[in-house]
């Protein structure tokens, strides 16, 4: 009997524990304001690595323009009749990441901002160059891209808040993360644009 009443405690314990252990929600990193072009940065990473939308939008102006690396331009995205553009505006880039972000298997994503820079007092525009990065896509358990060469360019603009106070966002992205086109490897060698170019339709 005593050796039931155990086991019993023992069990209860468990299930205690691992009650306690399903409670526990995992806390996100910090969002920092968007008062500095890294800041923009860390945020978009974060919204690709969080799949929060509303986040990278908030990043973006409304005139954003991304620019694919012009070695991706009027090829097709595996599977797809689609051609790449030379560029996509705020509305489609925010449709192809919404639609990434909602049916990407898994993926992480790494923007090195460290040595981006800080704009000169009192500049309302500032672009930073040769931006490096690491991107992994999965779109099922075996099936990805990865992205690990190359570079990004951006362009930032300042602007005011209600209350007076400045944020910068995005306005201008470009590409230059190609490989060439056919590589078997897996997860096979892409770039940034190509695989979001997956989750575009037409």
């Amino acid at each position: 009997m005593k050796k039931m009443v155990t086991l019993a405690a023992a069990v209860a314990l468990l299930a205690f524990a691992c009650g306690e252990e399903e409670g526990v929600t995992p806390q996100e990193p910090e969002r920092p304001e968007a008062t500095s072009p890294a800041n923009v940065l860390k945020n978009v990473e974060l919204a690709f690595n969080n799949r929060d939308v509303d986040l990278l939008k908030a990043m973006l102006s409304t005139t954003f323009v991304f620019y694919f690396d012009p070695d991706d331009v009027g090829q097709n995205p595996p599977g797809s009749q689609y051609r790449i553009p030379e560029s996509w505006s705020y509305t489609e880039f925010c449709a192809a990441a919404e639609n990434m972000l909602e049916k990407a298997y898994s993926l992480s994503f790494t923007i090195y901002a460290e040595k981006v820079g800080s704009p000169p007092a009192g500049a309302n525009k500032y672009r930073a160059e040769g931006v490096k990065l690491k991107f992994l896509l999965m779109v099922d358990e075996l099936n990805g891209y990865h992205v690990d060469q190359g570079y990004f360019n951006f362009e930032f603009e300042r602007y005011e808040a209600a209350g007076g106070k400045s944020f910068w966002r995005l306005v201008k992205w470009w590409d230059f993360t190609a490989y060439p086109y056919g590589d078997r490897a897996t997860p096979v060698p892409a770039s940034f644009g190509k695989a979001l170019a997956l989750y575009f339709k037409i």
